[in-house]
């Protein structure tokens, strides 16, 4: 299956890419997708996992404009033609 990835804020920061393709196997999760985006970029790694390595919640990710929080977080299963959206929270005052 195909997928897109799209980078905002500091995740596009840390890529130097807006958008990345992918083919992945089926039934490969928001959790897996992380590790191969990491191995691809590691600099992104500090955004994805803690100093104990275990992964963080900072980054907002999205599949087809929907949180994966209101899924089925890091274990939300993937589908052919999903967009994914990573980016920072978003703050201000």
């Amino acid at each position: 299956m195909k997928i897109t990835i799209k980078f905002y804020g500091i995740a596009y920061d840390k890529t130097g890419n807006r958008e990345w393709r992918q083919e992945l196997d089926e039934k490969t999760t928001i959790k897996l997708l992380l590790e191969k985006i990491v191995t691809k970029y590691p600099a992104l790694g500090e955004l994805v996992y803690g100093r104990d390595k275990k992964m963080l919640d900072y980054l907002a990710i999205s599949i087809n404009n929907r949180d994966i929080l209101g899924l089925n977080g890091f274990n939300t299963v993937l589908h052919d033609g999903d967009m994914v959206f990573i980016m920072p929270p978003i703050g201000g005052g």
